[in-house]
C-alpha cells in the first residue's frame, strides 16, 4: 500500500512539473507579474498612510483576491490538478493582472496629515507619549476591532485626545457618521438614546427603553456606511447594546473612554488602550507653556525654578491639572506659587503611608504590628484588609490608595512575588515613584535583596510560574521583573533575626524624621 502511495506522489509531481514545462513562459511570467503588482499596490497604500491620500475599497478587495490566488499558486505542487484546471488557474492569474487598480483608486497627496495638535486647536501638545497613544488609537479605528476602550486617570486628557481624533477621522473621511455622547452623572439610558436619536435625525415610535434601543439598532444597521459611536467617560457595567448600539457590526465601531481598566474588561472582543500620565519632562514642558514661566522676566528664575518644578510634579502628570494650575499662577507673586505648592502637597495625598505586603506571610505578624505602630505614632496609614483583591488585577480602591500616598513601604517577604496582586501593586508604586516623586522604602523581610535582584530561590520559582501562566514574553511579566529588579536596588532595611518590635520602632523613627514630607490635609 505504501508503495502505491509513494508512486502516486511521484506521478503527481511529474504531472505538475510537465505543466510547468508545457506553460513555462506564460505561467511563470504571469505569476511573477501578479506578485509584482501585489507588492506595488501594497507599497503605494503604505505611502498614503501618513498622508492625506484616499484608498478605495476596490483596492483592498483586489488585494484580498490576489493574496488568495498567490497562495493557491504556492500550493499548486502539493495538489492533484487536471490540465483543464491548470489552464483555468492560469486564466485567472492573467485576468487578475488586467484588473490591477489604477491611480484613480489610490490618490496620493504630497500634503502630510496635519498633526493631532492641529486638530485639537492647540489643546494637545504632541509629546512622545501622546503621539504613541494617538497612533495606536488611529490604527484601532481603522482595523477590524469592533470596540475600543481608552482608559486613564481622571484629568489625563482622554476627552481632549478623542475630540482631536474625531476631527482627524472626519478630515480623512474614514467614517460617514460620528456620534459623540458625553456621559455625565445625570446621564441615563433614555438621555443617551435621545442624544443618539438627535444625531441621527430620527424620532422614536416606541416609549420603552428596550423599544427605543431596537429602533436605534435598526437605524444603524440599515445605514450602508461606516459609523463611529463614542461614549465618553462611561461608568462601570456599561453596555452599549442597552442604548441600541450594535456591538458586533461590520460597519459600526464603538469607542469608550473610562477611568479604570476594569470597566473596559466588562466588554469582550474589544481593544484596550491605556493613557498614562505625562512623564516628568512632558509635565514640566506643559506647565511652562501654561504658566509662561520663562516669558515673565520680573521673576528671578533662580528663586522660582525649584518651586515651579515642584508644582509641576505635584500635578501628577495630569494635563488638566497642569493647565489649570499653570494658568492660575501666570504672573502671580512668588508667595502665591509657594502657597499653591503647599496646598497641592496637602490636597493631592490622602494617605501618608501605603503598606504593600503578602497577606499570607505577614498580615497577622510583622505587617500587622508595623501598621499598629505607625498608626499609634499618628501616621495615616493604608493597609488592605484583604477584601480588595478580585481576580488577578488589583482593585481601583488599591490603585487610588497607592496614588494618594506620600510613602510606600514594601514588605518583601518570601512569597511576595507569588502573588500577581502584590506584583501589580509594585508596578503601580514604581510608576508613582517616577511620575509623582513618591517615596519608596523596601523592607527585605527574611529575604536577601540579591535573590530578588537576580530572581533566585523562591523569587525565581515564582517568576517561572508566572511565565508559564502568562507567557515568557508577556508584557505584564516583563513589568513585574523590571519592578522587582528596581526595588531590590533601592536603599531599604533588611530583617533576618532579632526582636521584631525593635526593628519596627526604627522604621517609625525614620518616618518621624521625614514627617514634614509626609504631611497631608486632614479631613
Amino acid at each position: 500500500m505504501l508503495i502505491y502511495i509513494f508512486l502516486y506522489k511521484i506521478l503527481q509531481c511529474i504531472y505538475i512539473y510537465l505543466f510547468y514545462i508545457i506553460f513555462p513562459v506564460d505561467f511563470k511570467k504571469e505569476k511573477n507579474r501578479v506578485v509584482t503588482h501585489r507588492d506595488f499596490v501594497r507599497d503605494k497604500i503604505e505611502r498614503t498612510h501618513n498622508k492625506t491620500g484616499k484608498v478605495s475599497d476596490v483596492v483592498f478587495e483586489w488585494l484580498k483576491e490576489t493574496d488568495i490566488l498567490i497562495q493557491q499558486l504556492e500550493n499548486l505542487s502539493a495538489q492533484a490538478i487536471t490540465r483543464k484546471q491548470f489552464k483555468k488557474l492560469l486564466k485567472r492569474v492573467m485576468e487578475q493582472n488586467t484588473k490591477v487598480p489604477s491611480g484613480n483608486y489610490i490618490q496620493e497627496s504630497s500634503t502630510p496629515i496635519p498633526s493631532l495638535e492641529h486638530f485639537s486647536s492647540g489643546n494637545l501638545m504632541c509629546f512622545n507619549s501622546r503621539e504613541k497613544i494617538s497612533d495606536q488609537l488611529f490604527v484601532a479605528l481603522k482595523d477590524d476591532s469592533s470596540m475600543i476602550g481608552l482608559y486613564g486617570s481622571q484629568g489625563s486628557g482622554k476627552t481632549t485626545l478623542v475630540e482631536a481624533m474625531v476631527k482627524k477621522v472626519k478630515y480623512l473621511e474614514i467614517f460617514h457618521e460620528v456620534l459623540f455622547v458625553k456621559v455625565t452623572q445625570n446621564s441615563n439610558i433614555r438621555t443617551m438614546q435621545d442624544e443618539i436619536a438627535n444625531s441621527l435625525n430620527m424620532k422614536f415610535d416606541k416609549n420603552s427603553e428596550s423599544g427605543r434601543a431596537r429602533e436605534i439598532f435598526s437605524t444603524i444597521e440599515s445605514m450602508n456606511c461606516p459609523i463611529l459611536v463614542i461614549f465618553d467617560n462611561v461608568p462601570a457595567k456599561f453596555d452599549p447594546e442597552d442604548i441600541g448600539i450594535p456591538c458586533n457590526s461590520n460597519r459600526c465601531k464603538i469607542l469608550l473612554t473610562t477611568c479604570c481598566q476594569k470597566d473596559c474588561d466588562l466588554l469582550s472582543g474589544q481593544r484596550e488602550i491605556q493613557l498614562d500620565p505625562l512623564s516628568r519632562l512632558e509635565a514640566w514642558s506643559l506647565f511652562q507653556k501654561h504658566s509662561c514661566f520663562y516669558d515673565d522676566e520680573k521673576y528671578s528664575r533662580f528663586d522660582l525654578l525649584n518651586v515651579a518644578y515642584e508644582v509641576a510634579l505635584e500635578c501628577e502628570g495630569l494635563p488638566r491639572t497642569i493647565k489649570d494650575v499653570g494658568s492660575f499662577l501666570k504672573s502671580r507673586p512668588i508667595e502665591e506659587w509657594k502657597t499653591t505648592l503647599d496646598i497641592l502637597k496637602h490636597s493631592m495625598a490622602k494617605w501618608q503611608i501605603f503598606l504593600s505586603f503578602r497577606g499570607e506571610d505577614t498580615r497577622y505578624s510583622f505587617t500587622g504590628y508595623l501598621y499598629q505602630a505607625l498608626s499609634q505614632a499618628g501616621f495615616k496609614t493604608f493597609m488592605d484588609d484583604g477584601g480588595l483583591h478580585t481576580g488577578d488585577q488589583i482593585s481601583p480602591s488599591l490603585v487610588n490608595a497607592i496614588e494618594a500616598s506620600r510613602l510606600s513601604i514594601i514588605v518583601l517577604s518570601e512569597t511576595y512575588a507569588n502573588s500577581s496582586w502584590c506584583l501589580e501593586e509594585l508596578v503601580k508604586i514604581r510608576e508613582c515613584m517616577k511620575l509623582k516623586n513618591q517615596l519608596v522604602w523596601p523592607i527585605f523581610y527574611k529575604v536577601d535583596p540579591s535573590d530578588i535582584r537576580h530572581l533566585r530561590k523562591c523569587y525565581g520559582k515564582d517568576m517561572d510560574r508566572h511565565e508559564n501562566n502568562f507567557g515568557i514574553n508577556s508584557e505584564r511579566v516583563q513589568k513585574w521583573r523590571s519592578a522587582l529588579f528596581e526595588v531590590s536596588n533601592l536603599s531599604g532595611k533588611a530583617y533576618t533575626t532579632g526582636y521584631e518590635y525593635e526593628f519596627i520602632q526604627k522604621i517609625v523613627e525614620d518616618a518621624n524624621r521625614i514627617k514634614s514630607r509626609l504631611q497631608i490635609r486632614r479631613a
